[in-house]
């Protein structure tokens, strides 16, 4: 039987990963805000405080991890199965609790991070077509060239009539 690693350890660093993911989610709701509102400034911020807030789980993350492989259990599913069957049952219990919150909370920063992306992307599909009309590029002109980039075949078109 491999040595557990300290119980009350892991589930701090738990704790402390459900803190950041959920200092994530907050990060993501404002920029969220910024977003619908065109604040570039305070997006800029939040982009600084998210990359700081990843940062700190990416490590939260790797020493929990590392306290799980020292003990010789895999940081995955059936790793962590594993680890709470070789638990008393009040310890399972307040491990699966911790971690289910874990989870709770991933998942919400995942959905809030998937519609800010979806939000960008319309953004900048939207801003890729007031320039294109700006310039005076009819979409349907609008080849790529050799490079692989879009070029504007519409003088060519011009000439190739005359």
């Amino acid at each position: 039987m491999t040595q557990l690693p300290p119980l009350e350890h892991i589930n701090a660093l738990t704790s402390q990963g459900v803190v950041f993911l959920g200092t994530l989610k907050n990060l993501l709701d404002q920029e969220y805000q910024a977003l619908q509102q065109r604040n570039l400034e305070q997006l800029q911020a939040l982009v600084e405080q998210k990359t700081e807030a990843l940062q700190q789980l990416e490590e939260n993350n790797q020493t929990r991890n590392q306290l799980f492989i020292s003990a010789g259990i895999t940081p995955d599913k059936a790793g962590l199965q594993a680890f709470k069957a070789e638990l008393n049952e009040t310890d399972a219990i307040a491990f699966s609790t911790l971690w289910n919150e874990l989870e709770k909370v991933l998942l919400q920063v995942n959905d809030k991070n998937k519609r800010n992306e979806l939000i960008i992307t319309r953004n900048s599909r939207n801003l890729e077509q007031l320039l294109s009309i700006l310039r005076g590029q009819n979409q349907k002109n609008t080849l790529y060239d050799q490079s692989g980039e879009k070029g504007n075949y519409s003088a060519q078109n011009s000439l190739g009539k005359a």
